[in-house]
Protein backbone atom coordinates (compact mmCIF):
# COMPACT_ATOMS: atom_id res chain seq x y z
CA UNK A 1 0.00 0.00 0.00
CA UNK A 2 2.20 2.30 1.12
CA UNK A 3 4.34 1.71 -2.48
CA UNK A 4 1.01 2.67 -4.36
CA UNK A 5 1.25 6.10 -2.56
CA UNK A 6 4.64 6.83 -3.36
CA UNK A 7 3.94 5.81 -6.74
CA UNK A 8 0.89 8.10 -7.20
CA UNK A 9 2.83 10.96 -5.72
CA UNK A 10 5.53 10.40 -7.92
CA UNK A 11 3.12 10.64 -10.77
CA UNK A 12 1.26 13.95 -9.23
CA UNK A 13 5.35 15.68 -8.83
CA UNK A 14 5.74 14.20 -12.18
CA UNK A 15 2.74 16.10 -13.92
CA UNK A 16 3.25 18.92 -11.60
CA UNK A 17 6.83 19.52 -13.15
CA UNK A 18 5.36 18.99 -16.63
CA UNK A 19 3.10 21.50 -16.16
CA UNK A 20 5.36 23.61 -14.78
CA UNK A 21 7.73 23.27 -17.48
CA UNK A 22 4.96 24.15 -19.95
CA UNK A 23 4.17 27.43 -18.09
CA UNK A 24 8.30 28.39 -18.18
CA UNK A 25 7.50 27.93 -21.59
CA UNK A 26 4.86 29.94 -22.21
CA UNK A 27 6.22 32.19 -19.85
CA UNK A 28 8.99 32.67 -22.18
CA UNK A 29 7.24 33.39 -25.24
CA UNK A 30 5.02 35.83 -24.27
CA UNK A 31 7.90 37.65 -22.44
CA UNK A 32 9.72 37.34 -25.94
CA UNK A 33 6.84 38.60 -27.70
CA UNK A 34 7.35 41.36 -25.64
CA UNK A 35 10.88 41.92 -26.88
CA UNK A 36 9.95 41.72 -30.59
CA UNK A 37 7.05 44.26 -30.20
CA UNK A 38 9.32 46.63 -28.33
CA UNK A 39 11.88 45.99 -30.99
CA UNK A 40 9.69 46.49 -33.68
CA UNK A 41 8.08 49.92 -31.83
CA UNK A 42 11.98 51.36 -31.53
CA UNK A 43 13.06 50.39 -35.15
CA UNK A 44 9.86 52.70 -35.96
CA UNK A 45 10.43 55.29 -33.82
CA UNK A 46 14.40 55.36 -34.87
CA UNK A 47 13.13 55.32 -38.64
CA UNK A 48 10.78 58.07 -37.53
CA UNK A 49 13.41 59.81 -36.24
CA UNK A 50 15.90 59.51 -38.99
CA UNK A 51 13.07 61.01 -41.19
CA UNK A 52 13.13 63.98 -39.17
CA UNK A 53 16.56 64.19 -39.46
CA UNK A 54 17.19 63.90 -43.03
CA UNK A 55 13.95 66.72 -43.90
CA UNK A 56 15.87 69.41 -41.44
CA UNK A 57 19.35 68.49 -43.60
CA UNK A 58 17.78 69.09 -46.73
CA UNK A 59 15.92 72.38 -45.59
CA UNK A 60 19.51 73.24 -44.27
CA UNK A 61 21.32 72.34 -47.47
CA UNK A 62 19.19 74.12 -49.52
CA UNK A 63 19.36 77.25 -47.69
CA UNK A 64 23.44 76.91 -47.94
CA UNK A 65 23.26 76.07 -51.54
CA UNK A 66 21.28 79.31 -52.07
CA UNK A 67 23.38 81.17 -49.79
CA UNK A 68 26.99 79.54 -51.96
CA UNK A 69 25.57 80.34 -55.14
CA UNK A 70 24.32 84.18 -53.84
CA UNK A 71 28.09 84.52 -52.34
CA UNK A 72 29.52 82.94 -55.99
CA UNK A 73 27.68 85.53 -57.99
CA UNK A 74 29.01 87.87 -54.97
CA UNK A 75 32.26 86.46 -55.71
CA UNK A 76 32.17 87.22 -59.69
CA UNK A 77 31.14 90.34 -59.58
CA UNK A 78 33.22 91.51 -56.92
CA UNK A 79 35.88 90.81 -59.16
CA UNK A 80 34.90 92.87 -61.50
CA UNK A 81 33.66 96.15 -59.84
CA UNK A 82 36.29 95.52 -57.19
CA UNK A 83 39.15 95.52 -59.88
CA UNK A 84 37.44 98.27 -62.02
CA UNK A 85 36.47 100.42 -59.48
CA UNK A 86 38.48 100.44 -55.96
CA UNK A 87 41.52 99.59 -57.51
CA UNK A 88 41.78 101.98 -60.27
CA UNK A 89 40.64 104.43 -57.64
CA UNK A 90 43.77 103.38 -55.22
CA UNK A 91 45.64 103.04 -58.01
CA UNK A 92 45.47 106.40 -59.54
CA UNK A 93 46.13 107.94 -55.49
CA UNK A 94 49.28 105.50 -55.11
CA UNK A 95 50.97 106.51 -59.03
CA UNK A 96 50.05 110.17 -57.94
CA UNK A 97 52.31 110.21 -54.72
CA UNK A 98 54.55 107.58 -55.86
CA UNK A 99 55.15 108.18 -59.73
CA UNK A 100 56.60 104.57 -59.21
CA UNK A 101 54.39 101.51 -61.79
CA UNK A 102 55.81 98.72 -60.26
CA UNK A 103 55.16 99.92 -56.56
CA UNK A 104 51.52 100.68 -57.67
CA UNK A 105 51.09 97.42 -59.64
CA UNK A 106 52.41 95.31 -56.55
CA UNK A 107 50.09 97.00 -54.06
CA UNK A 108 46.84 96.65 -55.94
CA UNK A 109 47.36 93.22 -56.81
CA UNK A 110 48.22 92.03 -53.26
CA UNK A 111 45.23 94.07 -52.05
CA UNK A 112 43.25 92.13 -54.61
CA UNK A 113 44.39 88.85 -53.28
CA UNK A 114 43.38 89.76 -49.90
CA UNK A 115 40.26 90.46 -50.96
CA UNK A 116 39.64 87.43 -53.05
CA UNK A 117 40.96 85.31 -50.26
CA UNK A 118 38.28 86.56 -47.76
CA UNK A 119 35.50 85.82 -50.06
CA UNK A 120 37.02 82.74 -50.82
CA UNK A 121 37.03 81.33 -47.37
CA UNK A 122 33.52 82.22 -46.84
CA UNK A 123 32.50 80.09 -49.53
CA UNK A 124 34.01 77.20 -48.19
CA UNK A 125 32.09 78.04 -44.99
CA UNK A 126 29.06 78.19 -46.41
CA UNK A 127 29.44 75.37 -49.26
CA UNK A 128 30.86 73.12 -46.09
CA UNK A 129 27.45 73.14 -44.61
CA UNK A 130 25.92 71.49 -47.55
CA UNK A 131 25.41 67.61 -47.29
CA UNK A 132 23.22 64.70 -45.48
CA UNK A 133 26.09 63.62 -42.71
CA UNK A 134 23.75 62.90 -39.88
CA UNK A 135 21.16 61.41 -41.70
CA UNK A 136 23.61 58.98 -43.67
CA UNK A 137 25.39 58.37 -40.24
CA UNK A 138 21.17 57.56 -38.62
CA UNK A 139 20.62 54.93 -41.81
CA UNK A 140 24.06 53.23 -41.16
CA UNK A 141 23.01 52.73 -37.61
CA UNK A 142 19.73 52.16 -38.27
CA UNK A 143 20.54 49.21 -40.82
CA UNK A 144 23.57 48.37 -38.43
CA UNK A 145 26.04 49.63 -41.37
CA UNK A 146 29.79 49.89 -40.16
CA UNK A 147 31.56 53.36 -40.92
CA UNK A 148 35.12 52.98 -42.04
Amino acid sequence: MEQSTNTGKNEHQTTESASQGADQWQDHLAKLSQYGEQIYQDYRQQAGICKKVAAAEWRLSTRSLALTIILLVSFAGGLVLLWAGLLAAIGLAIFAATQSTWLTAVLLITMQLLCLAWLWKNINHVSSKIGFDKTSRSIKQLLNVSED
